[in-house]
């Protein structure tokens, strides 16, 4: 009875299992598949310009260092004790042209050189009574000579020959040797007084009141205060919009004082380190804004005209000469000639005239991508 019961259990688990499995099956294939959606296309939204070509106005800026055209190393050319000039022999004292910048003691070359005038006003008194006899019509010019040499006073312009017996005379008595020697002695003289040959500032002092100088000392450095240029690197690419003579509107750093100046000269070598190209400028200090040696400025050259060219963003550039346009909604690659970058924003022309150009750079943006431009 047990054993009965336990198969038809068995039996019935059985058919049970099996059932089930064909009423899922059935179920299954009664599923209708969901309909798939159609992938939509991604899409980014971007700003976009039409381009119209026009002619743009551009300017270079940069900055640079401003810096004397004259920078002179005072030296003595003779010896003795350096004395006090007219003006105080320190750094940072300021002088006008002509002002008498050092002394050196001079009184030992003075006395040496009076001496030698007395003994050639006695060779000249010498050679009168001859002259008299012996060159009748040339002994008034040399008297005249005589009497007119003042040994405190530089020697008088010596008389001209008229005859070759006249100059060997001359020569013979050692006159023309005696009077250039005391020429170059009159000029020595002068060069125990250095006198500033321009408006400028001392910028450093080796040797102070009371020192003994030699000749080839440097006493100073002094610098030329009234005609200054500001050193200008300017970038290669640059560098062609500006020309020998342009004028150049020169500022500080906040814009609060301006000068102008002009291009004086530009370096024909680039330096390797900066890729840059050095411009000079000239600049002159006003009365109310003056300029200082070394001082850092702002220089904006005049403006160029960039023919047929259109304006954007410098980052709206990528690869350095490509850029988006929009064509039918996609994204689209071009290639593009700029004609000039500026600081923020670039000159370019080749796309076709109303095209429409991305003014904007793009993150993950590849050619084909859909776009919608923003209004």
């Amino acid at each position: 009875m047990n054993i009965r019961r336990f198969i038809i259990s068995i039996t019935l688990l059985i058919v049970a299992v099996v059932a089930a499995y064909f009423i899922m099956q059935a179920l299954a294939n009664s599923k209708k598949d969901p309909e798939s959606r159609a992938k939509e296309k991604a899409k980014i939204y971007v700003r976009a310009n039409n381009l119209e070509y026009s002619d743009n106005n551009t300017t270079i800026q940069a900055s640079g260092r401003l810096s004397s055209q004259s920078l002179v190393d005072l030296s003595a050319e003779v010896s003795g004790k350096i004395l006090q000039g007219d003006i105080s022999l320190k750094e940072g004292t300021n002088f006008k042209k002509g002002d008498l910048l050092v002394r050196i003691f001079d009184e030992e070359a003075k006395n040496n050189l009076k001496a030698s005038k007395s003994r050639f006003l006695n060779s000249i008194a010498g050679i009168l009574p001859d002259m008299k006899i012996d060159f009748t019509d040339e002994y008034d010019k040399w008297n005249k000579f005589f009497n007119d040499i003042n040994i405190d006073k530089e020697l008088p312009v010596l008389p001209k020959f008229n005859s070759d017996k006249e100059k060997i005379f001359l020569a013979s008595r050692n006159i023309l040797n005696d009077y250039y020697t005391i020429e170059s002695a009159q000029v020595r003289l002068s060069k125990y007084k250095i006198y500033a040959p321009f408006k400028g500032t001392f910028t450093n002092v080796m040797m102070e009141v009371g020192s003994v100088a030699n000749p080839g000392t440097r006493i100073a450095t002094m610098i030329k205060t009234d005609n200054l240029e500001l050193e200008v690197p300017v970038k290669t690419e640059d560098i062609y919009w500006i020309k020998k003579g342009d004028k150049v509107k020169v500022s500080t750093s906040n814009g609060q004082m301006t000068w102008w100046g002009k291009v004086i000269r530009k370096s024909d070598y680039v330096d390797p380190a900066s890729q840059s190209i050095m411009v000079y400028v000239a600049v002159e200090p006003q009365k109310d804004k003056p300029l200082y040696q070394g001082q850092y400025l702002q220089a904006e050259f005049s403006d160029k005209v960039v023919q047929k060219s259109f304006e954007i963003p410098r980052n709206a550039l990528f690869n350095k000469n490509e850029v988006y346009l929009v064509e039918d909604g996609v994204l689209k690659r071009a290639t593009v000639n700029v004609l000039k970058l500026g600081s923020t924003t670039a000159l370019i022309s080749g796309p076709k005239e109303n095209s429409t150009i991305v003014v904007e750079p793009l993150i993950n943006a590849a050619e084909g991508v859909v776009v919608e431009i923003l209004k």
